[in-house]
């Protein structure tokens, strides 16, 4: 199993454009500490449109990846406005894809932040073939979600909203990595799972991170995180 991980990009956006280059420390951009994440679990691309290209049409956009790395047979998508992305969460993703279920394993509504989706070549190309219209081809695994009986995900107590849409999350991201130099770095959170990785009582413990040594340590933006924590969530039609 050859395995790629797509950072899905663009330069624009209509609320906060540009907002990939924005810096999160010093010289360091949002997409930069994505990629640093990113790197941690795999080799990967980043995925931007290219010139000439429709920037909605982003399932095309991952089809040219496909054909471009034509070894790889499963893809983990990211995006790059999640700078809080858990590098724990996306290998446990890939673990249950690599269980044989499903050709689709992917992050519920409520990780906002900590979105991953995780697919085979198979599924990336059904859903090229089948899925019409612009929000069905703008939203990469629609057409998976509905139609491949896929394993759906959600590993936190209460709905996040962590991702950078706007430029209250871009501020809020700084504050975190000023807070905590181990959500800056990437350390992955502590799971309270019971039993195995694959246990289904798997829940993140937000207020600690599992350091490489395999001790605890707290996290010192906890009380910036909530701020963002509870609430509704966003689930598309």
């Amino acid at each position: 199993m050859s395995l790629l991980i797509v950072i899905q990009a663009r330069e624009t956006g209509s609320r906060l454009p540009g907002k990939i280059r924005s810096e999160l420390t010093p010289g360091i951009s949002m997409l930069a500490h994505v990629v640093a994440r990113a790197s941690q679990v795999g080799p990967f691309v980043v995925a931007m449109p290219q010139q000439g290209d429709n920037e909605n049409d982003v399932l095309s956009r991952f089809v040219r990846v496909a054909r471009t790395n034509p070894d790889s047979d499963v893809f983990v998508r990211i995006t790059a406005d999640c700078p809080l992305l858990d590098v724990g969460v996306v290998a446990y993703l890939i673990h249950r894809f690599r269980d044989g279920l499903a050709d689709f394993v992917g992050t519920t509504a409520e990780m906002d932040g900590l979105d991953c989706e995780v697919f085979s070549r198979t599924a990336l190309m059904m859903a090229d073939l089948n899925a019409r219209g612009r929000y069905a081809r703008e939203h990469l695994t629609h057409w998976m979600r509905r139609n491949l009986s896929p394993v759906l995900v959600n590993l936190v107590s209460e709905p996040l909203r962590w991702s950078v849409d706007d430029a209250g999350g871009l501020d809020f991201v700084r504050r975190v990595y000023k807070a905590c130099n181990h959500c800056m770095e990437g350390v992955p959170r502590h799971s309270n799972a019971g039993g195995s990785i694959g246990g289904a009582d798997r829940k993140l413990v937000l207020e600690l991170h599992h350091m490489p040594a395999g001790d605890l340590a707290e996290c010192t933006a906890y009380d910036i995180l909530k701020e963002r924590m509870g609430g509704e969530v966003y689930r598309s039609a």
